[in-house]
């Protein structure tokens, strides 16, 4: 009875998968008025995908009997390699996103201060907010959690507003100026726009590993992540529509600070610097939680023998310092090697290489889930198809994020197909915990 108390209902799951996908929706309003508003053809696309996907990741929840998530899932059907390259490649992509993430904090600050900054710069602050960010996980999982909760309100409470009382500002003169500025076919236009589309749904898979937290999951998971899903597509939808009729698309295409610059034009420049702020302050905080998810993650696949055990080394209040460092270092590398001119060019290059390499164990969970269902004592049909659709649209959205970003994801798997090569042997003996000396 106790035990039944401390799960949630299908509202409460609900919501709870909501807020998993509202992480870096800040930049979004600007990458899409790079396509035009003719980009909400791909938000309808993007989100019937994304519905397919949900109910089949909500499907390998329920199946599942192994440990890793995503790489649990994938090890039904390609063994400890598979469970190995869906955690590594998810690890790729946490460690891209929280680099985007960083400069989008970066991009909101240069708005704020009215601030012209060069590529070098760009690169030294965003750094700053990687590493104050990676110091702040010592915090530990509770003030992490707080964090995340904290920096939610902070993002979602001047986007609601602005998509609710923004409509009382809406012009259609400036939205149909912004309608297809570039004259995109609506096959170039939806390739276009998929990579930032799907960023906004990215985190629904992670919901799904926690079905042991909801009351009657098989039948309140799938809905609980349909209902969600429609819910992010229909919000993105409404506030990308309502920035697009507020901001003439020449300014937002341009725009460091998509919201606060929405704000601005609403109710003077005061509110503009306010809304910015909290759009700082709120990214900060999330890039913390996201920060901890990917330092956690790395010392999961450390004890599991997949990765380096230096991720997996604690010191006496069991944190993983030396992990930290490393990861922090390959965030400097990646920074580096994305730099650009332009803060919107970096973010909108770094989102596209975060999804193709969270679409790796996509595909992954995708190829198994039928393995999942027959061993679970199931022959669904629905269940099959959705895994078949799902993965469809995982490479369909691969390539999608361009060839470029195709080419240097072909290049980590690869670099991970050797790292477990030499790490394999771990996997046959257990792992033994230790501190740093």
């Amino acid at each position: 009875m106790g035990h039944s108390k401390n799960k949630v209902g299908v509202i409460q799951f609900t919501v709870l998968t909501i807020v998993s996908m509202t992480d870096g929706i800040i930049m979004i309003p600007t990458l899409a008025a790079g396509v035009g508003a003719i980009s909400l053809y791909a938000w309808v696309t993007t989100t019937l995908g994304a519905v397919i996907l949900a109910y089949a990741f909500a499907k390998c929840g329920q199946f599942n009997k192994k440990t890793g998530g995503l790489g649990g899932y994938a090890e039904y059907g390609f063994g400890k390699a598979g469970n190995f390259l869906a955690n590594y490649t998810y690890a790729i992509s946490l460690m891209i996103a929280n680099v985007g993430i960083a400069i989008s904090v970066v991009s909101y600050a240069s708005s704020f201060f009215n601030a012209q900054l060069s590529t070098m710069q760009v690169i030294m602050y965003s750094a700053l907010i990687l590493i104050l960010t990676a110091a702040a996980v010592v915090g530990g999982t509770s003030f992490s959690v707080k964090m995340s909760s904290l920096s939610m309100m902070l993002q979602m409470v001047p986007v609601l507003i602005i998509s609710m009382v923004g409509l009382f500002f809406f012009k259609p003169d400036i939205f149909s100026a912004a309608w297809n500025p570039h004259h995109y076919t609506l096959v170039q236009t939806i390739g276009l726009s998929n990579s930032f589309t799907l960023w906004a749904f990215l985190g629904l898979e992670s919901a799904c590993s926690n079905m042991e937290r909801v009351k009657n999951p098989e039948r309140n998971v799938p809905i609980a992540v349909i209902a969600a899903t429609v819910a992010i597509g229909v919000f993105s939808i409404l506030y990308t529509t309502v920035i697009q009729g507020i901001v003439p698309n020449a300014v937002l295409a341009q725009s460091n600070a998509p919201f606060g610059d929405a704000c601005a034009y609403m109710f003077g420049p005061e509110a503009g610097h306010v809304v910015t702020a909290l759009m700082i302050f709120g990214c900060g905080g999330a890039l913390i939680a996201w920060q901890f998810t990917l330092v956690e993650l790395l010392r999961a696949g450390a004890q599991e023998g997949y990765f380096p055990k230096v991720f997996g080394r604690v010191n006496a209040y069991e944190i993983p310092v030396r992990g930290i460092a490393v990861m922090l270092l390959i965030q400097m590398m990646l920074l580096s090697m994305t730099g650009s001119p332009s803060m919107v060019a970096q973010f909108d290059a770094l989102i596209k290489l975060s999804t193709l390499a969270n679409l790796v164990p996509y595909v992954l969970a995708m190829a198994s889930l039928d393995i999942m269902q027959r061993q679970a004592g199931k022959d669904s049909d629905l269940t099959r198809m959705a895994a078949v659709a799902g993965g469809a649209y995982s490479i369909y959205a691969c390539i999608q994020c361009g060839m470029d970003s195709v080419t240097y994801g072909m290049v980590a798997v690869l670099v991970g197909l050797m790292i477990y090569g030499l790490y394999a042997v771990r996997l046959q003996t257990p792992y033994r915990s230790h501190r740093m000396r």
